[in-house]
């Protein structure tokens, strides 16, 4: 039987960010910047729900019960690996983008549930059943981080703003594949689109380095 590659690598990461760190010596991060679906999203989501999405889960208990004690808009009952990431370098819980009261000053996470790598239109241009039907692509979370970046850098440029940045391009396409699914596709219709996922992803990272060094 085949190792979980993708979870022994997640494994890899945490253990090496608390050991360079546990031993009380400052990290070189001093802020994070987060993308991604719900694998990241720290409550972005359910911000964004009301009312659009009057009856979303992520609302209630059991999410969040375990750690938080009340729900954080986070798909799960406590911390997600982006919080212990955080956790390990000394940086708060990396604050969703829209929550407009939050303190992006360590970081922001523009990560939302449910978004895939394409594109809504694209995605509905194909019939394809989307859930949650927003624009929260990768694309989107970008055009997010560019209106950010004055705030984020405060008339510093390129490496001068971000140089001290982890940032974080979290799980893209399992949103995508789920769409074709739902849409009562075949596993060879989706995989088929394959190769468009991964140009959309490897774009976005083009992108992201762009804005970052521009």
């Amino acid at each position: 039987m085949r190792p979980p590659h993708a979870a022994l690598l997640l494994l890899f990461i945490l253990a090496y960010f608390r050991g360079a760190y546990s031993n009380g010596s400052r990290s070189r991060f001093t802020s994070i910047i987060s993308f991604g679906d719900s694998f990241a999203d720290t409550g972005n989501l359910v911000m964004w729900a009301d009312p659009v999405l009057p009856g979303l889960l992520l609302k209630n208990l059991p999410y969040g019960e375990t750690f938080f004690g009340h729900p954080t808009g986070r798909a799960t009952d406590g911390r997600l690996v982006l919080d212990f990431i955080a956790e390990a370098l000394g940086l708060p819980f990396v604050p969703p983008y829209l929550d407009k009261g939050g303190n992006f000053s360590a970081g922001v996470n523009f990560a939302v549930a449910g978004a895939p790598a394409v594109t809504l239109q694209y995605l509905q241009g194909q019939n394809l059943i989307v859930n949650p039907p927003i624009n929260s692509s990768l694309y989107d979370q970008l055009v997010w981080f560019q209106k950010l970046k004055p705030s984020l850098c405060k008339g510093r440029q390129g490496t001068d703003c971000f140089g001290s940045s982890l940032f974080v391009m979290g799980e893209f396409g399992a949103n995508d594949y789920r769409s074709f699914l739902l849409s009562n596709r075949t596993v060879e219709q989706a995989t088929a689109y394959v190769p468009q996922i991964v140009d959309s992803v490897s774009q976005g990272v083009e992108v992201l380095y762009m804005l970052c060094t521009e």
